[in-house]
């Protein structure tokens, strides 16, 4: 079994013209994704896809030789410039694209980048499709088929694939929704929806807040976007808007402010959404960082509620084993499977949320309030070793205790950081003090057995 080398769970991500960024290694990417297009065309057609980057300094350097690898092997690129992620999932999955490449890392710093790839239908790639194209990376771009003069691919401008996007959310996808009279702020955290994102909700009548939307190669995700919510709390007390939000860096997560200038998370954002789920189809996807306070409403609300582990990817996959229509992070990652297509948008899912404002005509604060945040505490302990949490049982016992104790309406979880030689300790329930205590216990323990 080939072992995954190069593709995280959200494409493949280093610190730009480093490690997998640096240009011989971006040009052998762009050969093995060329020939892997190439192939799946079977000389039917001439292959296409579609690139879009994000606000970043390295996203043109990164692009072009990408792209250049790409028209090597026949296939035509379409370059739509600098657009949101999940318009070019749209984009894909309406213009008949083979392929959808964007160069963007997302909500990490400004010196990162990365390379997310989607497939025809508009959703990520498959193991498969990923594996195959990390074969071909290690065979450093060889070919079995020389391109010369027409054969070569086209580089194409697609300047219309901005408007494409833009008139399917306006005058399709939210058509209904009619925001005027509404002032709302959006923090485009100086990334891709810097443009577009304001512009939807303008042509959707609301009078606009832009923030964080001048993005000069540099500024994108510093002190704005999801991370600093915060701020956007308090552009809204001081604009008295009736609601706001903020992007990440590519525009694919979403955190909400209400009329007060409080912040909405995922979570409360799903207990919203759940509110107008279909009588034949009660059921949402969250992951086990989910507050309990959801678990608690959905189970008043009688929706079914699956959990998987963090990453957008689990989300999907569970929601496509269950047939769900829609689940989500507490980190703002929201996800619909509408109609056969699939949106992990954060303009789109703000839009959603509105329309439930309208149909309940009610404030997003009492929409949100209907969920309840259970207090949670989280602690890191530093340790030597990382064994089982099984082999440690004096650990296992206290937990098993304390789970008792807090019952149906409280949780521990203890795992290890990926990254780092932590164990992490998060405990939930309706009382701080007990949680507190609860956690103390459990670090203490951890120090003693494995303890650094």
């Amino acid at each position: 079994m080939h072992q995954r080398r190069y593709f995280g769970t959200d494409g493949i991500r280093d610190l730009a013209n480093s490690g997998h960024l640096v240009p011989d290694m971006v040009l052998r990417i762009g050969h093995a994704i060329g020939r892997v297009v190439f192939e799946s065309a079977r000389g039917e057609y001439k292959p296409k896809i579609l690139m879009v980057r994000d606000t970043r300094v390295s996203g043109p350097m990164i692009q072009g030789i990408l792209g250049g690898a790409i028209l090597a092997h026949g296939v035509d690129v379409y370059d739509a410039g600098v657009l949101p992620t999940p318009a070019a999932a749209l984009l894909v999955r309406r213009c008949d694209f083979d392929l959808g490449i964007v160069v963007s890392a997302s909500h990490n710093p400004m010196p990162d980048n990365g390379i997310k790839i989607f497939g025809a239908d508009g959703r990520k790639l498959s193991d498969d499709t990923e594996l195959e194209i990390e074969r071909y990376i290690d065979k450093a771009g060889s070919r079995d088929v020389e391109f010369t003069g027409r054969d070569i691919g086209r580089h194409v401008p697609y300047p219309e694939g901005a408007e494409i996007y833009m008139e399917a959310m306006v005058e399709e996808l939210f058509k209904d929704l009619d925001l005027g009279g509404q002032k709302i702020v959006i923090d485009c955290s100086n990334g891709s929806g810097s443009k577009i994102s304001p512009r939807i909700l303008a042509a959707l009548g609301a009078e606009v807040v832009a923030v964080n939307h001048e993005p000069d190669g540099f500024n994108i995700n510093d002190q704005a976007g999801v991370f600093f919510i915060e701020q956007v709390g308090e552009v809204v007390r001081r604009e008295g808007a009736h609601w706001g939000f903020a992007l990440d860096g590519d525009g694919d997560r979403v955190l909400m402010v209400d009329e007060n200038g409080e912040v909405q998370d995922g979570d409360r954002i799903l207990a919203i959404l759940a509110r107008r789920l279909p009588v034949d189809n009660r059921q949402i996807v969250a992951t086990v960082m989910s507050n309990m306070g959801l678990k608690v409403l959905m189970k008043e609300l009688r929706v079914d509620l699956h959990q998987t582990a963090v990453g957008d990817r689990y989300v999907a996959e569970k929601m496509e084993q269950t047939a769900t229509l829609v689940g989500g992070e507490q980190s703002g990652h929201i996800i619909f499977n509408q109609d056969g297509a699939w949106y992990g948008d954060g303009v789109f899912t703000a839009l959603q949320v509105a329309r439930v404002m309208r149909d309940e005509k009610a404030p997003l604060s009492r929409l949100a309030g209907a969920m309840e945040r259970f207090p949670q505490v989280l602690k890191n302990v530093r340790v030597k070793e990382k064994p089982p949490m099984s082999d440690l049982p004096a650990v296992q016992e206290a937990q098993r205790r304390h789970q008792v104790a807090l019952g149906d309406e409280g949780r521990i979880l203890l795992r290890y950081s990926g990254t780092e030689m932590l164990a992490r300790v998060m405990v939930e329930g309706r009382s701080r003090a007990e949680i507190e205590a609860i956690a103390d216990h459990l670090v203490h323990l951890l120090r003693n057995e494995i303890g650094a």
